[in-house]
């Protein structure tokens, strides 16, 4: 039996990060990611301020991701702030499947900092429930496009279960999901599947690598919005 999700994710819900400010005599906090931009950008909180998480070590204002991308690219909106309904938006009215999933793989790619990305597509078929690979973006082989992915399958196992998988740390479905993108030119440091459902059911499988560090939770969360967004529109 296919399992009902009422969520609207299948992340479960973590705190926001809080921060503490310090100017070295005086300490402030805690406070949220969104209020520590806006008073690095009114001015409020100087640039040789240093923060630390609740239980971290005190550290220069940039190492805040979003911090430094305000920082480095004045001017400009962090991934944080972009609105997820305006990418979204753009899809709207695509009826033909490949250019729908080649647009999502795109953007969720761009929502997450991914080298590479894939999407496993249910089709319409009422009869079917079979995921097939339907985009592949990035430096690495486009073989796996137009195949079905087999019921064995590690991680589709996972996705039928509502479990998104992110590695490292690495098990069995996060090695099954690196060996994916084993061939992309930068590596695998970090890999990421998450399922999407939409009226109960399994729809697709997001999937992303990069060499790099580890993906954050809250570009995740926004690359699932982005597909489970299109995917309802198509729907409806």
């Amino acid at each position: 039996m296919n399992p009902i999700f009422d969520s609207l994710s299948v992340f479960r819900p973590v705190p926001p990060p809080l921060w503490y400010v310090t100017n070295g005599d005086l300490t402030v906090g805690p406070v949220a990611t969104n209020l520590l931009m806006r008073g690095v950008e009114h001015g409020r909180i100087p640039d040789y301020c240093h923060v630390r998480a609740s239980r971290g070590t005190w550290r220069d204002l940039t190492s805040v991701r979003e911090i430094a991308a305000m920082v480095t690219q004045p001017g400009l909106k962090s991934a944080s702030s972009v609105n997820v309904d305006d990418w979204s938006d753009r899809m709207q009215g695509m009826r033909d499947d490949d250019e729908l999933c080649h647009s999502m793989t795109w953007l969720a790619l761009l929502a997450t900092g991914a080298e590479s990305a894939m999407i496993h597509f249910r089709s319409r078929s009422r009869h079917s429930k079979a995921l097939v690979t339907r985009s592949v973006l990035g430096p690495m082989p486009n073989d796996r496009l137009g195949h079905p992915l087999p019921e064995e399958d590690f991680v589709l196992r996972s996705a039928r279960l509502g479990l998104p998988v992110v590695g490292p740390p690495y098990g069995r479905a996060e090695d099954a999901l690196a060996m994916r993108f084993a061939h992309s030119s930068g590596g695998v440091g970090a890999a990421a599947m998450i399922p999407i459902f939409v009226a109960g059911e399994l729809a697709a499988m997001l999937e992303l690598a990069r060499p790099g560090h580890s993906f954050r939770r809250n570009d995740l969360l926004r690359a699932e919005r982005i597909v489970q967004g299109a995917l309802r529109q198509r729907e409806n």
